[in-house]
C-alpha cells in the first residue's frame, strides 16, 4: 500500500494520522500525478495520491478515489476552514486589537474576504491562459493595513505590468466580482500571506519577519493535529487507505 503526497510539509503533516510507512513524498503535484498514473498503469493495487485542487479544474483518478484533493484550494488552506488560522491569530495577535475588531472570528472574516479576492484572479488566470507572474508580487502589497481590503485596480496594474501576458489591467479587474467560484475558495498562501499582514498592524504589532506567509504556512501546519483529526476529510482519507489495504490483499489472497 502507499499513499504519494506532494512534499515533505504533506509528509509532515500527514505522518502521525497514517499508518506509518505508507507515505510517499512526489517533489510536486505533476510528479505525484505522474506517479500515480503510471502505477495504476502497471496495474499496481493499492496506491492513492494526495495533492492540491489548486485551481485545475479536476484531477486524473479523482473520480475513482485514486487521486483524493484536499478541501479548499491546499492543505493550509483546508487547515484554515478547520479553524487552525483561528487558533494562529489568537496566539500570535493582540487580544486588545482583536476584541476591538469584533474578535478573532472577524480577523479571519478579513483574511479570507482578502485572499478571496486574489483566488477569483487566480481562477481567471488558470480558465483564460493570461500567465500573470503571482510569485513576482507580494499579494499584500497592495492592501490597506487598516482594514486589509486589497485595492484590486493597483493589484491588477502590477500584476499585468510585471507579466509577460495580452491581459490588460480593465481584465483583470473585472473577475473580481465576489463569485464563490468552484467552491473551494482562496489559496492557503494567499490566506497566510493576509494573516501575517494582519498581524503586523490591524490584529497585532509583529515584525514582517515573524509573520511572511511561509512563517504563517509553517504555523498552520504545527498547529493542525487535533482539527486535522476530527475532521471528516481525515475520516474519508482513512476510509480510503482502508480500501486500499484491502486491494492489496485480494491481490495477494
Amino acid at each position: 500500500m502507499l499513499v504519494i503526497v506532494e512534499g515533505p510539509d504533506d509528509l509532515l503533516v500527514l505522518a502521525s494520522h497514517v499508518p506509518g510507512g505508507t507515505l510517499f513524498p512526489a517533489d510536486g503535484k505533476p510528479n505525484a500525478l505522474r506517479a500515480v498514473e503510471r502505477l495504476v498503469e502497471w496495474g499496481l493495487e493499492g496506491v492513492r495520491a494526495v495533492v492540491d485542487a489548486d485551481f485545475d479544474e479536476s484531477c486524473p483518478l479523482e473520480e475513482e478515489g485514486i487521486v483524493i484533493t484536499y478541501d479548499g484550494r491546499d492543505l493550509e488552506a483546508m487547515l484554515a476552514s478547520l479553524g487552525v488560522l483561528r487558533t494562529v491569530l489568537e496566539h500570535q495577535g493582540s487580544s486588545a486589537k482583536l476584541e476591538a475588531l469584533g474578535g478573532v472570528d472577524a480577523a479571519c472574516e478579513l483574511v479570507q474576504r482578502a485572499a478571496h479576492s486574489v483566488a477569483e484572479i487566480r481562477a481567471a488566470n488558470a480558465r483564460n491562459s493570461w500567465g500573470l507572474r503571482f510569485d513576482a508580487l507580494d499579494v499584500t502589497a497592495k492592501a490597506d493595513k487598516r482594514t486589509l481590503e486589497l485595492d484590486i485596480r493597483r493589484f491588477a496594474a502590477a500584476l499585468v505590468q510585471g507579466s509577460d501576458t495580452e491581459a490588460s489591467t480593465t481584465d483583470v479587474v473585472a473577475v473580481v466580482v465576489g463569485s464563490p467560484l468552484d467552491g473551494r475558495g482562496p489559496r492557503g498562501k494567499d490566506i497566510a500571506a493576509f494573516a501575517g499582514f494582519g498581524l503586523r498592524a490591524r490584529f497585532g504589532s509583529l515584525p514582517a519577519a515573524a509573520t511572511s506567509a511561509d512563517v504563517i504556512c509553517a504555523q498552520l501546519r504545527s498547529s493542525a493535529g487535533l482539527a486535522l483529526e476530527r475532521s471528516q476529510w481525515m475520516a474519508m482519507l482513512r476510509q480510503s487507505i482502508e480500501q486500499a489495504a484491502a486491494e492489496v490483499d485480494r491481490t495477494a489472497a
